[in-house]
């Protein structure tokens, strides 16, 4: 079985850690807890097992821990689709990515979908698709397309 490194990225309060640990663990906790570092957990996607690093999130006053990002083999993008500029911070983020590791595989979480307040339109997911990243609204509390995201992460890296 192959190891991969993957890393979960995006601004605070979007949903990593929730998604990690509803793909990780199948549970999901309305308790907000910031993420301190980094934190690390493993899942078996077919014949990878995934070491997921979940990185603490940013904002405007400070940027991802680029050194956490060395030896990853794919990236994903995490944002809540009710607030806007998270989903703008991506490209900021990818940035971040591409100079510290290169370009890796990445996709993007559109998170919370299971909310009424969804703002990402049809030309953000266009945008992102461009760029090459396979995009996906995902629901930490309901599991909406947690599954795919990593399964997808892992068909691009072992590509």
């Amino acid at each position: 079985m192959s190891k991969k490194k993957i890393c979960m990225v995006g601004d605070f309060s979007v949903g990593k850690t929730s998604l990690t640990q509803k793909f990780v663990n199948n549970v999901f906790s309305e308790k907000y807890l910031t993420t301190i570092g980094v934190k690390i957990d493993t899942a078996n996607v077919g014949h990878t097992k995934l070491i997921v690093w979940d990185v603490a999130g940013r904002d405007s006053l400070s940027s991802i821990n680029a050194s956490y990002l060395v030896g990853a083999a794919g990236v994903v993008l995490v944002a809540d689709g009710s607030r806007p500029h998270t989903v703008d911070d991506l490209n900021d983020i990818w940035s971040t990515v591409t100079q510290r590791i290169g370009d890796v595989p990445a996709v993007v979480a559109l998170n919370k979908a299971d909310l009424d307040d969804w703002g990402v339109g049809d030309d953000k997911v266009t945008e992102f698709r461009s760029l090459g990243w396979d995009v996906f609204n995902t629901s930490a509390k309901n599991g909406q397309n947690v599954p795919e995201l990593f399964e997808r992460l892992v068909e691009k890296i072992n590509a």
